[in-house]
């Protein structure tokens, strides 16, 4: 399928709070076929299987609560179902700062599916590698104290980006990330707080009629039932079913906040260091026409 190139979103820019939030709305809006392509294809697969997976589990453990002896053996679809979901998370992340990286190279040209998953493969490891170290000081900030880790956890938001925009080794998308976020950390906590409750409350409004359906449903059927077992396994399969539902939603909405967080990187990146500015001044210089 060809790439044509649609309206162009100039990402490199300094951009106010508002301004972050709009144009990452709008680049999903003129760029949602090519962008959610992949996500739909890729990502979303590796979160339903984990969802299976999970699903399986809590029949197991509903059985053997019921009268059955926990085997190790019962947690190993556990285990495979929360390693699926991680890597479903990094792909998205991946898919979506390495789109919006080949889209700021390429003037406003978006990757095909081909040309997006071969930046993928290359750099998958390097962001797991990034939010793995980021995770693990951060989650060491929490065991030390819970300010600190939030504090960190904040300023980390923008290792990914950093990842996929500079190329940056793991130990310098730490240590610049430290130095983007410096003055702008309120800021960052606030595009990340406003953009999590918006997704969440458009969640919980799509969430809320399956619930109400799964509960109703759940007891309606209590009557019937005599077995425990019965009922767990009811209760397993809406589980699934209410995964399966979580992974469609978050393929649709998360994009909305990682756009959001790659403009704010970039912005950051201009605002202290004009690197959007001198390329538009070296393009100007070097083109014959002008």
């Amino acid at each position: 399928m060809s790439n044509a190139p649609t309206e162009f979103i100039e990402l490199r820019k300094q951009r106010d709070f508002s301004a972050v939030i709009s144009t990452g709305f709008q680049f999903i809006r003129v760029n949602w076929k090519t962008l959610y392509r992949p996500l739909v294809f890729i990502a979303l697969p590796v979160y339903i299987v984990a969802s299976l997976l999970f699903g399986s589990f809590f029949r197991t453990a509903f059985t053997h609560q019921a009268g059955g002896v926990p085997s190790l053996g019962m947690m190993v679809p556990l285990l495979l179902g929360y390693a699926l979901l991680i890597v479903s998370l990094l792909l998205m992340y991946t898919m979506v700062f390495e789109y919006m990286r080949f889209y700021m190279l390429n003037k406003g040209l978006p990757p095909t599916t081909g040309q997006l998953l071969r930046e993928v493969r290359k750099e998958l490891l390097a962001y797991f590698a990034n939010a793995l170290l980021a995770g693990l000081i951060a989650m060491a900030g929490m065991l030390l104290c819970i300010l600190p880790g939030i504090w960190l956890g904040i300023v980390f938001v923008v290792v990914l980006p950093l990842r996929a925009f500079e190329r940056a080794d793991v130990g310098d998308c730490i240590s610049r990330s430290f130095v983007l976020v410096k003055g702008h950390w309120w800021m960052t906590f606030g595009l990340v707080t406003v953009l999590s409750v918006l997704i969440s409350l458009i969640s919980y409004i799509v969430y809320l009629p399956f619930m109400l359906i799964a509960g109703f449903g759940t007891l309606s059927g209590l009557q019937g039932m005599h077995a425990a077992t019965e009922i767990g396994s009811r209760m397993a399969w809406l589980m699934t079913l209410f995964m399966v539902l979580a992974g469609v939603v978050s393929v649709i909405l998360q994009p909305f906040l990682q756009v959001s967080i790659g403009l704010h990187a970039l912005s950051l990146i201009e605002e202290k260091e004009g690197r959007g500015l001198m390329q538009r001044v070296d393009d100007i210089s070097f083109d014959p026409k002008a």
